[in-house]
């Protein structure tokens, strides 16, 4: 009569067991959202557009061509909000490239340095890309646009501000600082400039890793990447509905009372 006894007893243990061992879970991964941040420089200093330096000379593209914006007219706060809706968040394969300027606009000379690298990996959240961009004009203004990707399939990450280039000036390069914030795992990237005619809208010149070595294999990581972080683990309790525990040991109970009492009357 022992058996059946030792039987519900280690079947009500391993079942109490069961439901207070609690089993951890991780966390799933949501989508990591493409996500940086830029500062601006030219001349050394902070790039301020409303401080940009005009030439006298008015004759800034051919005198025929109709509309042309005053040089004191910058660039407002909707028609940068247009531009960055229009190229911000979105992707471009290198063979989607198609300029709209024949040998007017050229990007002369790029260059790159890798600015924080937080958890001395080897690869950088932070960066700065500096290019010269020249035209056949005696002023343009002009505004381009960043890109982050690998094998020639691109993320733009920022759509700077309007600026003026002059000339084959050699001193007017535009400086453009990011911290890659998210969307980035470690890998090596390359850059992709582009550069738009502010007046027109139209791309007119561009520079990626196959034009400039510089631009080519940046080891780069976002910057949620920079730190090892560890799965979050989620508690979860179960309950098994009518055969909680305190019905086990009720049940348990009982039964030993009935044992017990066959056990004395046979006796």
């Amino acid at each position: 009569m022992k058996t059946p006894l030792f039987s519900l007893l280690t079947f009500s243990a391993f079942a109490l067991l069961h439901m207070l061992t609690p089993s951890t879970v991780s966390a799933a991964e949501a989508p990591t959202k493409i996500q940086a941040i830029s500062k601006e420089f030219r001349y050394d200093k902070p790039f301020v557009a409303s401080e940009e330096p005009l030439s006298s000379n008015k004759n800034t593209r051919n005198a025929s061509e109709e509309n042309q914006q005053t040089l004191s007219n910058v660039s407002n706060g909707s028609e940068i909000a247009v531009r960055k809706e229009k190229h911000l968040n979105t992707s471009k394969s290198s063979s989607d490239i198609m300029l709209n300027s024949v040998n007017e606009f050229w990007i002369y000379d790029a260059w790159t340095s890798l600015d924080s690298d937080i958890d001395y990996d080897g690869y950088y959240s932070t960066f700065s890309v500096e290019f010269d961009a020249d035209t056949i004009f005696t002023q343009v203004p002009v505004y381009a646009v960043l890109y982050v990707g690998t094998d020639g399939q691109y993320d733009a990450i920022h759509v700077s501000s309007e600026f003026y280039i002059y000339g084959e000036d050699s001193t007017d390069s535009f400086t453009i600082e990011s911290t890659l914030i998210s969307g980035f795992p470690s890998n090596d990237y390359d850059v992709l400039i582009e550069l738009y005619d502010a007046d027109t809208e139209m791309l007119v010149a561009f520079s990626d890793g196959y034009d400039d070595a510089s631009l080519a294999y940046l080891p780069l990581e976002s910057k949620n990447n920079e730190y090892i972080v560890e799965d979050t683990v989620v508690i979860v309790e179960e309950h098994g509905g009518s055969w909680s525990v305190l019905s086990l040991l009720a049940i348990g109970f009982t039964f030993m009372v009935r044992t017990r009492r066959k056990l004395v009357t046979q006796k």
